[in-house]
């Protein structure tokens, strides 16, 4: 059986090299089910370990819900729910079948082949204005009258031998002529000339710009009219006394005006190194005069901006505070009586086990000190808390044995007796007072040994 179950185990395992097939032996007990499973393939090669099997399709059924199939490159994305339902005919469906009609080949051969059947369909179109206007291969008919031979026998513009002057080194010429010929709008006399004039503003050099007034209802000759005054006398220097009429010794000084507007140029005027005449002057002031209002109240020092100017009985409560406006609602109890439950409930018993959810100080927690400075027992678990929990004789006794104190049962009933009544209690006290009861026994006893020393 051992040697059936180690031929067996190798060849299943895959430890046998060959890909020959092993012939198990036969078992030493027949009755016994042999180990593992013979097979006759070879599955436990490198090449079959390499070689997957394909990995199964979905079924045709679900296809329709898995998203690489809704979202299939090249199909239409369809819900699945109308996954299964035929495509209707139509131009969003199925293709349908093209009904065959006129083609664009036919449109492109419409127009007629033959020289009778284009002659025919010219003469149908001749009706149309757009053919009467514009007719094919010809220019547009606008019904200008044109001279016989203008542009073939006449031609257009006017020579300026632009080729000649070019070669004579005189393009400028050509750009600017010096003789206008008859026609130009350099001309004034040439009747062109104003519609130049009107479209290209070509006034000639010295022309004056006529508005076309009619002088005649004015009765002016602006040939022999002279606007403006005359002086009266022969002027020299005329623009520089223009511009410096103060250089004229023949022009008067003087010169009458309005008062008000010589007071309004004095005031208005800004006089080189004297102040403004703003009309302040001859008001015959003293010499303390102080201008402005004074102000009305007196804002004081800045520490009475910060702090107030108020008397006392500004600074008195209001009378209805602490009062109630509302009818009703006005409860008044007896004298001293404080309505409300302290912060820090000393009045009801703490739990033994506080929850951290419980956020209510029942005076045991510690202060600010003994958050700063902690004693040694803190780490320990032991808080003030234990110091003053009242303890009766016996447990007392086992904690000071405990603590490795030794003293006789004399000094502890002696010691304990004495916190008992500094705690105003006959059977119990708590640790820290039996702690200063011995500590001021201790200071007896070595002030008499000392003493006796």
């Amino acid at each position: 059986m051992a040697v059936t179950m180690s031929s067996q185990a190798m060849h299943t395992s895959g430890l046998l090299s060959t890909d020959e097939y092993v012939e198990p032996r036969r078992p030493v007990l027949p009755h016994v089910q042999s180990a593992g499973d013979a097979t006759r393939s070879n599955a436990d090669c490198t090449a079959s370990c390499l070689s997957f099997e394909p990995r199964p399709q979905t079924p045709d059924h679900q296809k329709k819900y898995r998203q690489s199939v809704l979202h299939e490159p090249g199909k239409i994305v369809r819900h699945f729910g109308t996954a299964g339902d035929p495509l209707p005919e139509g131009s969003f469906g199925r293709a349908t079948i093209a009904r065959q009609g006129e083609s664009v080949a036919d449109y492109i051969k419409s127009y007629p082949q033959s020289s009778l059947a284009q002659w025919a369909l010219q003469r149908a179109e001749d009706v149309y204005a757009s053919s009467k206007r514009e007719p094919l291969g010809k220019g547009y008919v606008r019904g200008h009258q044109i001279p016989n031979g203008l542009g073939i026998a006449t031609p257009f513009g006017v020579a300026i031998h632009a080729k000649e002057l070019d070669r004579a080194g005189q393009a400028k010429l050509a750009m600017f002529p010096k003789d206008h010929p008859s026609g130009s709008s350099r001309d004034p006399e040439d009747p062109t000339h104003p519609l130049y004039v009107t479209s290209h503003g070509a006034y000639a050099a010295g022309e004056q710009r006529h508005r076309h007034y009619d002088w005649n209802r004015a009765g002016l000759d602006p040939a022999t009219h002279s606007f403006g005054l005359a002086s009266g006398r022969d002027q020299h220097d005329g623009l520089k006394q223009a511009l410096q009429p103060g250089q004229d010794l023949a022009a008067s000084s003087a010169r009458l005006c309005d008062q008000h507007w010589e007071e309004f140029q004095a005031t208005n005027r800004d006089e080189l190194g004297q102040v403004k005449r703003l009309g302040m002057a001859g008001r015959q002031l003293p010499a303390d005069h102080i201008f402005g209002v004074p102000s009305k109240h007196e804002l004081g020092s800045v520490s009475t901006l910060l702090k107030g100017d108020y008397s006392p009985e500004q600074l008195q409560d209001d009378a209805d505070l602490g009062k109630s406006l509302k009818e009703g609602w006005r409860n008044l109890g007896p004298a001293g009586r404080i309505y409300g439950v302290p912060t820090v409930r000393k009045d009801i018993r703490a739990p033994r086990k506080q929850s951290i959810a419980n956020a209510q100080n029942y005076g045991n927690e510690p202060n600010s000190m003994q958050l700063i400075h902690p004693s040694a027992t803190a780490e320990r678990g032991v808080t003030e808390q234990h110091y003053k929990q009242q303890m009766s004789k016996d447990v007392m006794r086992d904690i000071i044995g405990a603590s490795g104190i030794l003293m006789d049962s004399a000094v502890f009933d002696a010691i304990f007796q004495h916190a008992a009544q500094r705690d105003q209690c006959n059977d119990s006290c708590c640790l820290d007072s039996f702690m200063h009861s011995r500590q001021q026994w201790l200071a007896q006893k070595m002030q008499i040994h000392c003493t006796c020393l």
